[in-house]
């Protein structure tokens, strides 16, 4: 499970870390650039609540085999792409397979453990995506390209190859894994309509749009925005890397000591100092860049471990429902997603740079702390 998220990680932060050679060579404007890194949330969207049926009623070892081979191939078609319809439905081929990595990992964690053994085994998966990330930025530009003379296409390639491994991996370590998960019973629209019913779920549903805005919105754009301070591509992704491995830090060491007092405290300090470091992505002193999008990187993906453990953790939810529950999380978070990219490059097409829409990502994480700091408890009452 962990390889396959890894690759997850890999093939969504590699594009981002390219759109600095993609876009000259392909002719794309930020706006389009934007609608092709919120592609495969676009996607993901409609094939999230299918992906919790389809893993109850088939599995989670044949359900993540598929879903391996649908990202692949969407990895294959970015190399091949010629012009910004083709690299579109590239990157959105990807939301087809990946919301059945999204969902089945809280599965099996909520499925073989409990307790604070549960606490470790989301923090364990939730660092997958994030060392993925990590070679996604760092690889790319720094490590293969040189190789291939930073051709792009060939970059894809490769990256797409090293995916690969996880889902051999994968179908070697999975054997026998199905007889042992809970059943979820293939939940229909009427379980989906029950479980969004209950305050919590609701409650992580409104917060997962806007974070997941300005997770993908700043995110996907790094490089580009660090490239825009006058940082080479090498050096943008190098050190947006750097942050996302700290970032591994906090995925593994916020979900084991996140009790369910501490939770919202955990929350809110993370949105705070991501926040901060938004608004610091606008300067161009390295003594305050650096320090920005370090903790810019690692305070992004904070939430979606705590989120995943307030709800598994749930009475309304639990085990039994997890794969449901977070198919409708993924759902509606990835609404944000689609429209955080996208929105980052209109803004930036409109105005001129980065500044405005890293400033509104900065509001919005600051409005989305206030609301967990005086709605957490209420919602999970």
């Amino acid at each position: 499970m962990w390889a396959v998220y890894a690759a997850f990680g890999l093939l969504v932060a590699s594009t981002g870390a390219l759109v600095p050679l993609i876009q000259p060579d392909l002719g794309l404007t930020d706006g389009e650039m934007g609608l092709v890194l919120g592609a495969w949330q676009l996607f993901f969207i409609g094939s999230s609540i299918p992906a919790g049926r389809i893993i109850d009623r088939f599995g989670i070892r044949r359900a993540l085999l598929g879903s391996m081979v649908v990202m692949l191939a969407s990895g294959l078609g970015r190399a091949v792409a010629q012009d910004f319809l083709s690299l579109f439905a590239a990157v959105a081929l990807f939301g087809v397979g990946a919301p059945i990595v999204s969902t089945g990992a809280p599965k099996v964690a909520a499925s073989l453990f409990d307790g604070s053994r549960r606490r470790t085994a989301v923090a364990v998966y939730s660092t997958a995506p994030g060392i993925g990330g990590v070679l996604g930025l760092a690889l790319p530009t720094n490590v293969i390209g040189p190789l291939v003379g930073q051709n792009w296409r060939w970059v894809m390639v490769v990256v797409t190859a090293l995916a690969a491994v996880g889902l051999v991996m994968w179908a070697v370590v999975s054997r026998g894994l199905d007889s042992v998960l809970v059943p979820g019973g293939g939940p229909g629209l009427s379980e989906y309509r029950a479980i969004a019913g209950t305050p919590v779920v609701r409650f992580v549903l409104a917060l997962s749009i806007i974070n997941f805005f300005t997770v993908h919105g700043v995110g996907q754009w790094i490089v580009a925005i660090l490239t825009d301070a006058g940082w080479t591509s090498q050096q943008a992704g190098l050190w947006a890397a750097f942050g996302t491995a700290g970032g591994l830090v906090a995925s593994f060491a916020l979900p084991r000591a996140a009790t369910p007092r501490l939770r919202p405290y955990l929350m809110v300090t993370s949105l705070v100092l991501g926040a901060a470091s938004l608004f610091f992505l606008q300067s161009t002193e390295v003594v305050v860049l650096v320090p920005a999008v370090l903790v810019a990187m690692m305070t992004r993906s904070a939430l979606m471990p705590l989120f995943s453990l307030t709800l598994m953790d749930h009475p309304d939810v639990g085990p039994e429902r997890i794969a449901a529950a977070t198919g409708l999380f993924f759902t509606m978070a990835q609404i944000g997603g689609v429209a955080g990219p996208a929105a980052t490059g209109f803004l930036s097409d409109r105005t001129g740079g980065f500044t405005v829409p890293l400033l509104i990502h900065s509001l919005l994480m600051l409005g989305i702390a206030s609301v967990i700091g005086f709605g957490y408890r209420r919602a999970l009452a």
